[in-house]
C-alpha cells in the first residue's frame, strides 16, 4: 500500500513525574511543522489510561500499520508511582514481562488495552521496558524490541553473555497478538536500556541506543546480534557510525545526561536546509539527569559524523507539558484535524 501524504505530527508521551497515577499514562500533542507543539490535554488528563497489569504505562511507541488499516500503540507496563517510587520499586527484578497494546483505525477511537507477553521465556527475566516496533517489508513482519534485565544461566542463547543486567531483545509479529520467541539482540559491555530504529532513505537500517553514550549504528540486516559496538566492514552486521558526544564534541551529550533516544523522519515540507544540507531526520534525547525533557537534533545524513550534517534543533518548542520517552508519528492533515477535534480540551 502506498504511504499516505503526511503534513503534520502526533506526539504520544508520558509526563514521567511519578507523583500521581496520571503521570504514567498516555498524553498526545500535535504539530503542523514538527517544531511547535500543542498539548491536547492538561496535566492530569491523559488521552489513554491503562487499567490492566500494573495500571501504569510508560515509554509509548506509536506506529502506522504497514497496510494502512490503522495504528498500534505499545508501551511499558509499569507504575513507579504505585510501587512507591524508584528507591523501593525493584521493578527490574519483579516487573512485568508484558507490553501494553492499544489499536485504532483512526487515532480517535481506541481498543481496550491488552497485555501481551514478550519476555517471560528469557531466563530470569525481570521486566520488559521501552518497546518500539518497525515493519520489515522484506520479511513481511514487525520487529518489536525492548529492554530486559535477566539473570539467566550463562550459556543460554537468551542469557546475558557479557554479565550485564540489562540488554535488548526482539520478537517478531504480524498482528501484535501472536509473537515469536524472544531473541537476544544487543548485549554489550555496558547495559542498554533503550534503543530506537528506522530504515532510512538510503536503504540502510539505523539505530540510536543509550550505551555509555548515545551511539548511532547502521546495518543492512536489522536482526544481527551485537556483542560489541564498533566499526565493521560487514554490511550484515551492526556497525558503529558515531555518538552524539563525539559528533558535537560535547560531553553533555553523553549518556550521563541523555537517555531515551528517538529517531523519526520529517515530512518533506518541514525539512530544513542549512548550508546546502537537507536536515531530513530528527533525533530526540531525554535529558533525564536534569529533568528537562527532550533535547532535539536534526540530521542530514545518519551515516555521517561531520558536525555540518548535524544541528541542535534550537527552534523546537515542545509545549507546556514535559514529555518523557515518547514517539513522533507523521500524520495526514485529516488525521490531525480529527485528533484535535476528539481530544483537545
Amino acid at each position: 500500500m502506498s504511504t499516505p501524504f503526511t503534513e503534520a505530527y502526533l506526539f504520544a508521551y508520558f509526563t514521567g513525574k511519578e507523583e500521581k497515577h496520571s503521570d504514567e499514562q498516555i498524553y498526545f500533542a500535535v504539530s503542523r511543522d514538527g517544531s511547535h507543539w500543542e498539548d491536547l490535554r492538561a496535566d492530569g488528563e491523559p488521552v489513554l489510561q491503562s487499567r490492566i497489569g500494573e495500571k501504569g504505562v510508560r515509554d509509548p511507541y506509536l506506529l502506522r500499520k504497514h497496510d494502512g488499516s490503522g495504528f498500534v500503540l505499545i508501551a511499558t507496563d509499569l507504575s513507579i508511582h504505585a510501587r512507591g517510587g524508584w528507591g523501593n520499586s525493584y521493578s527490574t527484578v519483579n516487573g512485568s514481562t508484558g507490553l501494553v497494546v492499544w489499536e485504532s483505525a483512526d487515532l480517535v477511537h481506541w481498543s481496550n488495552a491488552r497485555l501481551v507477553d514478550v519476555a517471560s521465556k528469557i531466563p530470569g527475566a525481570g521486566m520488559a521496558w521501552a518497546p518500539e516496533a518497525v515493519w520489515d517489508e522484506d520479511k513481511g513482519q514487525y520487529i518489536v524490541f525492548w529492554a530486559t534485565a535477566a539473570n539467566g544461566e550463562f550459556g543460554s542463547p537468551l542469557s546475558n553473555v557479557k554479565g550485564n543486567p540489562t540488554n535488548l531483545y526482539y520478537a517478531t509479529t504480524k498482528d501484535f497478538s501472536v509473537f515469536s520467541d524472544p531473541v537476544r539482540w544487543i548485549d554489550v559491555e555496558h547495559s542498554i536500556i533503550d534503543t530506537t530504529m528506522l530504515k532510512a532513505d538510503d536503504g540502510w537500517w539505523y539505530r540510536a541506543s543509550k550505551d555509555d553514550r548515545i551511539v548511532i549504528e547502521r546495518t543492512r540486516n536489522p536482526y544481527a546480534l551485537t556483542e560489541s559496538i564498533e566499526k565493521r566492514d560487514d554490511p550484515e552486521q551492526w556497525s558503529l557510525v558515531g555518538s552524539l558526544q563525539s559528533i558535537f564534541g560535547n560531553d553533555r551529550y553523553s549518556a550521563r545526561y541523555l537517555e531515551g533516544p528517538e529517531l523519526f523522519r520529517y515530512n518533506d515540507a518541514d525539512v530544513k536546509t542549512v548550508d546546502g544540507r537537507r536536515l531530513v531526520y530528527g533525533l530526540m534525547a531525554d535529558q533525564y539527569s536534569e529533568s528537562k525533557g527532550y533535547l532535539p537534533f536534526r540530521s542530514a545524513d545518519l551515516n555521517s559524523t561531520d558536525p555540518a550534517d548535524w544541528q541542535p534543533a534550537d527552534d523546537v518548542d515542545f509545549g507546556a507539558l514535559k514529555k518523557r520517552h515518547g514517539t513522533i508519528l507523521p500524520i495526514t492533515a485529516a488525521e490531525y484535524d480529527a485528533v484535535v477535534e476528539a481530544f483537545k480540551r
